[in-house]
C-alpha cells in the first residue's frame, strides 16, 4: 500500500507534464477553423429622406460562416494573426416608422490584421489577448422586392470600414499539434448607406455596426 501511494504522485505528475508542456515556440504556424458568428451590435442616425429626417433607423440581423486565422508566432508570447471567412450576409430592416421591412441585404468580409499575446500554458488552457486593424469591404448590395414595392426601385451603396479590432480567447492544447479555440471579437465597423431611387429620390443613414464576432474552432499548430 505505501508503494501505492508512492507511485501516485509520480502517474499524475507523468500524465499532467505532458499536458502542461503543450505550449507555442517562435516560428510556430497555427491555424484555426471554425464556425464564426458576426452580431452586429448596431446603432443608426435616422434615416434621412431628400434632405430631411425621417423618424425611422436601420437594424441588421446576424450570420453564421466559416472562419478561418492563420498566425506566426514571433516567439512563445507574441504572435502576429490574420482573420478570413467566407462572405457574411446581412438583412438591413428599418425600425420606427419603417419597423418590419426589409430594406436591403448586402454581403461583407472583414480581414483583420492582429498583435496576440499569449499567456502561459496551463495544463493546457492558454488564454490570449489581441489588438489590430480591421477592413470590411462590403458588397453585393441590393434593395428587397419588399422596399421596392412599398417605396420606388432604385440602388443601395455602402461604404467600405477601416477600424481596431480587439479580441479574447483560448486554447486548449489537445496535444503536441491539435487544439480546440473559442475567441470573442469587438470590430470598429461603420458605414453609410445611401439609396437612390429610379424616381430621384435619395436617402442616407450613418450606421455604427460595430459586431462581436464569436468563434469556436479548431487549430493545428506546425
Amino acid at each position: 500500500m505505501k508503494q501505492m501511494k508512492a507511485w501516485v504522485p509520480l502517474l499524475l505528475g507523468s500524465l499532467v507534464a505532458p499536458i502542461a508542456a503543450h505550449s507555442f515556440e517562435a516560428g510556430d504556424w497555427v491555424v484555426r477553423g471554425g464556425v464564426t458568428t458576426t452580431d452586429p451590435r448596431e446603432s443608426s442616425d435616422n434615416i434621412v429622406a431628400n434632405g430631411s429626417p425621417m423618424a425611422a433607423k436601420v437594424g441588421l440581423d446576424s450570420d453564421t460562416q466559416l472562419g478561418i486565422t492563420a498566425e506566426y508566432m514571433l516567439d512563445a508570447n507574441w504572435g502576429v494573426e490574420l482573420l478570413a471567412a467566407t462572405p457574411f450576409e446581412h438583412t438591413a430592416t428599418g425600425r420606427g416608422a419603417l419597423a418590419g421591412v426589409d430594406i436591403a441585404t448586402f454581403k461583407h468580409l472583414p480581414p483583420t490584421l492582429s498583435m496576440v499575446y499569449h499567456f502561459a500554458s496551463v495544463n493546457g488552457f492558454q488564454p490570449y489577448a489581441g489588438v489590430g486593424l480591421n477592413y470590411t469591404v462590403l458588397f453585393d448590395e441590393d434593395l428587397t422586392s419588399e422596399f421596392e414595392s412599398a417605396v420606388d426601385k432604385g440602388s443601395i451603396d455602402l461604404e467600405d470600414s477601416f477600424g481596431i479590432a480587439l479580441q479574447v480567447g483560448a486554447d486548449y492544447h489537445v496535444n503536441e499539434r491539435w487544439l480546440v479555440n473559442a475567441s470573442a471579437r469587438w470590430l470598429d465597423l461603420e458605414t453609410e448607406a445611401e439609396i437612390r431611387t429610379e424616381g430621384g429620390s435619395k436617402f442616407t443613414a450613418d450606421i455604427d455596426v460595430d459586431p462581436m464576432v464569436y468563434t469556436i474552432s479548431v487549430g493545428y499548430k506546425f
